[in-house]
């Protein structure tokens, strides 16, 4: 495995499309909430809704970066950061489930750093996704307690179900 790192382009949409749908599956799906593999399928993730919102996340301009690990052509891996002044926001970190443990976040994590260059960097995420809020914690974010918890429904999901979100926080200075 010889893992490359690259800034995304428009034209990985289609490989980016799966990589976050199989993402997503592993860590959103929560029986218990009503949060189904349906809820993040390959046909949700297909949707115009969710095409269009994934094309945010492939942009690169001096105030936003993306960048993507690759196996091969397959893509493992992704990142997304926005900054605005003195702050910064992630909208998206992931890495497949089997690609997990083998140092491509931290890698990953090491790009948004060198990016951001010591700003505040903000990130919102489902409760339930507690893994990922402990690995949050690990590089040093804390829950933003000025920020109230909210709830995200997607169109595609059934009438009235929704996931429970919080922001976090990685304060410098």
């Amino acid at each position: 495995m010889e893992i490359v790192f690259r800034e995304s382009t428009s034209q990985d949409l289609e490989a980016f499309t799966v990589m976050m749908q199989a993402t997503y599956e592993d860590a959103y799906v929560d029986d218990e909430l009503g949060l189904t593999k349906e809820c993040f399928s390959p046909e949700v993730f297909k949707s115009d809704d969710t095409q269009n919102y994934l094309k945010t996340k492939l942009v690169n301009t001096t105030q936003q970066k993306s960048w993507l690990a690759l196996d091969r052509d397959r893509i493992v891996g992704s990142v997304a950061i926005e900054c605005e002044g003195d702050s910064c926001e992630m909208t998206g970190f992931y890495v497949l489930p089997s690609y997990q443990g083998k140092g491509i976040g931290k890698q990953l994590w090491s790009r948004v750093l060198g990016f951001t260059r010591n700003k505040d960097i903000t990130l919102d995420i489902y409760t339930h996704n507690k893994k990922t809020i402990e690995l949050y914690r690990h590089w040093g974010f804390r829950e933003d307690t000025t920020k109230p918890h909210f709830y995200r429904h997607w169109p595609e999901w059934p009438d009235g179900l929704q996931a429970e979100a919080m922001y976090m926080r990685r304060h410098i200075g």
